[in-house]
């Protein structure tokens, strides 16, 4: 009978004291809205759901912001916990949920009834284009810009809040068009009152986004199954559809 009090005593003890085999967990990016935005109470939803899985396992969750560049070679040399808003194609060496977090479609984005003529890459031909320096967008959009990067309407822009900056090149009339994320023009649109004024040309096909864990921590393969289970749990419960409507988007499938 004793011995049935102990264990009963020692695992009370163990599930009130989770800090026993937690850890400070680092997240890191430049600002990506909504995937992933400034820290405060709307962080993005990448943010959101990794912090609750992590969180409720008894860890700490550190999301701060910082050039993009530097946030996946930090992750992929174990210096942090996850870049957040990487996948695979990016950065290989990473580790990923298998759940899918969503996908991004790059877009051309221009004002309102400038939109060219041509279709995909071609499109940007001509063009004064400013794009993420340091992005990874999808192998066609990247093997053109490596391949006109040297001419001077090619404007390569670096920094955490990198949206605002290219959008603010564009409305300048400092370049004729600007490469982002649909999603991500989408929200800086609806939060700044800025609809009516851009028009879209799809560039590439789509690609899934994600957290990408460092591989040099033995638990992050525990960390993504965390990540994994609390995406199905809220998807179950209809957390996930509320979180996303807090971001202006639908389901992760």
């Amino acid at each position: 009978m004793r011995s049935r009090r102990l264990s009963v005593l020692a695992a009370l003890l163990l599930l009130a004291a989770p800090t026993a085999l937690s850890k400070e967990l680092t997240l890191r990016a430049d600002a990506w809205c909504p995937y992933n935005c400034e820290p405060g109470k709307t962080p993005g939803y990448l943010v959101e759901i990794a912090t609750l899985a992590l969180s409720e396992a008894g860890h700490k969750v550190d999301y701060r912001l910082m050039d993009w560049k530097g946030a996946l070679e930090m992750a992929e040399a174990g210096k942090i916990t996850a870049a957040v808003g990487a996948s695979a194609e990016e950065a290989p060496k990473l580790i990923y949920p298998t759940e899918s977090l969503g996908n991004t479609q790059t877009m051309l984005v221009t004002l309102k009834g400038k939109a060219p003529v041509g279709k995909g890459v071609k499109a940007l031909d001509g063009l004064r284009v400013a794009f993420g320096d340091e992005y990874f967008y999808e192998d066609s959009i990247n093997a053109y810009i490596d391949a006109h990067k040297a001419e001077a309407r090619m404007v390569g822009v670096k920094g955490d809040n990198l949206t605002q900056d290219l959008v603010k090149l564009l409305t300048d009339g400092k370049v004729d068009a600007i490469i982002e994320d649909v999603n991500v023009i989408d929200y800086l649109v609806e939060t700044n009152g800025l609809q009516g004024l851009f028009d879209y040309t799809p560039l590439g096909v789509p690609t899934l986004v994600s957290i990408g864990f460092t591989a040099a921590d033995p638990d992050a393969k525990t960390y993504v199954g965390l990540v994994d289970a609390k995406v199905r749990q809220m998807r179950q419960s209809g957390e996930l559809k509320k979180l996303l409507a807090r971001y202006g988007l639908g389901d992760l499938k």
